[in-house]
């Protein structure tokens, strides 16, 4: 399994368990979708690095990581907990479904 399809489904599930928590009261989602949309930008961020060196891509997947959480936590200022996340949740389904229905060009220039 590449991490392309790693990084889409723990960010699809995680996004929508984010949505539900939203519109819930079910607070383990919260802390599913945080695991889960986690391991989804790291796996996100360490796909941007060549295979070849594999500390850059744990450097860079811990880094992707640590920017995404800061803007969440920067975003969380403007509202509520729970609307904010719903939203950021659902940015992570399109990001999810759109990177699903693209396939990436190998060997076309």
């Amino acid at each position: 399994m590449s991490l392309r399809s790693v990084a889409t489904a723990f960010g699809l599930v995680g996004g929508l368990c984010w949505v539900v928590r939203a519109f819930s009261d079910q607070e383990v989602l919260g802390w599913a979708g945080l695991l889960m949309l986690g391991i989804a930008s790291a796996a996100a961020g360490a796909a941007l690095v060549s295979r070849s060196v594999v500390a850059l891509r744990l450097f860079v997947a811990v880094a992707f990581t640590l920017l995404v959480w800061s803007v969440l936590e920067l975003v969380r200022d403007a509202g509520s907990d729970r609307s904010i996340d719903g939203g950021f949740g659902a940015a992570a389904v399109v990001v999810a479904l759109v990177a699903f229905l693209t396939r990436p060009v190998h060997g076309n220039h």
